[in-house]
């Protein structure tokens, strides 16, 4: 028929053709024909390989591939919506009461009052239930595109305060988006889903004052996990928060006023001196406690080696002798490993490690014995032995970086009043403004992607196509065990993405368009063109955990 087009439904490996009428919308094929086992709802959709939303038009045949909580893209965007229902539904029952977007805490959003509200369990339950009437009544919400040159121009639309006015004024920004509810408005950088149907797996959980607007996690898209109290999380942001507002780098648009009016040499020097601070006083922590086992672990990107380097200048300092040394040497024999389902060697697991070896040698350092330290092969899948005889003097630390220090598993053997464990990640807490975030998993990719760049010959194509495998090997191996460490360190630096710009920029460009790697890169490009982007990086000293992705360190070349 004249009137059909054919749509090329795509479901994983999957392929269905679909005639369906001209002016089909995306929703209408979604609710005829789509459906996963696990009931999972789309979020949005590529429509020949370009995002759309759900309510998009369909005028000519095309490829449509649906996208869901189990994508990060698909989480994303759902967790900006649920954030601007939120702010909606706010704007209804206590338009006094504005909020603003702070950091991930517990599976979600921490947003705070300038005052933390006393009556906030009260509040959070009358914001939820307007939320889900909101959603009960298929609300769509209005989108409208705003250029640059609308932005900078004497008569920029309402939403356009000045700040963003500046904001746009001194970065490469060229559009935002305008999406509206009733009287209410916001401005986003990415998309959110425009009608509110399919919105229905959230909860708002008032905590100390303020509120977590919590959303499911990607690892179990259908359910939200169980509430956990992230204190230790939660204090690292807030000290963060205090931090960036005594530098006066609240936001981006602050943080490229700093680097335009030439001040962004102190702000190196300052966020540097207060790493070597807070480096310094864990090593007086590891003295006073007396532990000698020091484990250090966290996600990709971290800084963990300059910053385990570091600790051991620093523990030097306070008069001991700290023997470091990485767990990768203690791999199982290549021989003895189980091969995955896949007949693939996971060298990311617990597992594939000499579990015993390794507890039996670190006891025998620990009682002052001579030790035939091992040193894994990785061309030929062996340990060989005999040039790294130890024996750890009476109080000497020994210092063990890898993934999997903090998992009880790996130091089963080792008496815990030894052990003395911390968790390092990079928790930025500097949003592009009051409601638009950087993640701070978007913090580690643009760290690892400047690394693989310049030292691993990589291309920011193939960085982003590794990305979900590291985030899987995360999960399973690295998070679950942030809650065991003795301290957490954060290893941002509120200056970073304007050095990790120009590294990464050309790389993310050259991404082509086809699938979502390239939506990935857009993403990733429209957060580093709200950034002033700074060169000169002679003020970064060599030990800066910085130099781990810029090059020029001491420790990691």
């Amino acid at each position: 028929m004249k009137n059909n087009i054919l749509v090329e439904l795509r479901v994983g490996k999957d392929i269905e053709n679909l005639p369906v009428p001209r002016g089909t919308t995306v929703k209408e094929v979604v609710d005829r024909f789509y459906m996963t086992k696990d009931r999972l709802k789309p979020v949005f959709a590529l429509v020949n390989g370009f995002p759309r939303d759900l309510t998009y038009t369909m005028r000519h045949s095309c490829t449509l591939q649906l996208v869901d909580m189990r994508s990060r893209l698909g989480r994303l965007a759902y967790q900006r919506t649920v954030y601007f229902i939120y702010k909606a539904a706010l704007h209804e029952i206590a338009p006094e009461a504005d909020s603003v977007l702070r950091y991930p805490l517990n599976d979600g959003l921490l947003v705070d009052f300038d005052h933390p509200m006393e009556n906030a369990n009260e509040l959070a339950f009358k914001i939820e239930k307007k939320m889900r009437e909101i959603i009960a009544s298929r609300a769509v919400f209005g989108k409208r595109v705003i250029r640059r040159e609308e932005i900078l121009s004497q008569d920029s639309p309402d939403c356009i305060t000045s700040k963003m006015a500046y904001l746009t004024q001194t970065s490469d920004i060229q559009e935002v988006l305008e999406y509206s509810y009733k009287d209410y408005s916001a401005v986003f950088f990415d998309p959110i889903m425009q009608c509110a149907e399919n919105v229905d797996i959230f909860e708002i959980v008032p905590y100390n004052g303020n509120i977590i607007i919590r959303v499911p996690h990607f690892a179990s898209p259908t359910s939200l996990r169980p509430y956990r109290d992230d204190k230790k999380l939660y204090k690292s942001f807030n000290n963060l928060v205090e931090w960036r507002d005594y530098i006066d780098v609240k936001y981006i648009g602050d943080l490229n006023r700093k680097i335009l009016n030439g001040e962004w040499r102190d702000l190196i020097l300052i966020s540097e001196a207060q790493h070597e601070k807070k480096i310094a006083a864990i090593a007086d922590q590891i003295k006073q406690s007396g532990r000698r086992i020091v484990l250090i672990a966290g996600p990709s990107a971290s800084g963990k080696t300059t910053f385990a380097q570091r600790l051991c200048i620093q523990l030097r300092v306070n008069g001991l002798k700290p023997l470091y040394m990485g767990t990768d040497d203690y791999f199982l024999e290549r021989s003895e490993m189980v091969p995955d389902t896949n007949g693939k060697l996971n060298f990311e697991d617990l597992t594939a490690f000499d579990l015993d070896l390794f507890n039996d040698q670190m006891n025998a350092l620990l009682s002052g014995r001579e030790v035939d330290m091992p040193v894994f092969d990785f061309i030929t899948g062996s340990k060989r032995y005999g040039t790294r005889i130890t024996r750890a003097e009476k109080d000497q630390p020994i210092v063990i970086e890898g993934i999997h220090a903090l998992n009880p598993k790996l130091t089963d053997h080792i008496a815990d009043d030894q052990k003395f464990k911390i968790y390092i990640s990079p928790l930025t807490a500097l949003n592009i403004d009051p409601n638009n975030r950087i993640p701070v998993t978007d913090l580690r990719l643009i760290r690892r992607m400047a690394r693989d760049m310049r030292s691993r010959n990589r291309t920011a194509e193939q960085t982003l196509e590794q990305w979900n495998d590291v985030r899987k090997g995360e999960e399973k191996n690295i998070f679950p065990f942030n809650g065991e460490a003795d301290v957490l360190f954060n290893s941002t630096v509120i200056y970073e993405l304007a050095v990790l710009r120009p590294l990464v920029e050309d790389g993310l460009r050259a991404v082509e368009p086809g699938d979502f790697k390239y939506l990935d890169a857009q993403r990733l490009l429209r957060i580093l063109r709200c950034v002033a982007p700074l060169s000169d990086y002679s003020t970064i000293s060599t030990n800066s955990i910085m130099r781990e992705f810029i090059g020029g360190g001491i420790w990691v070349k």
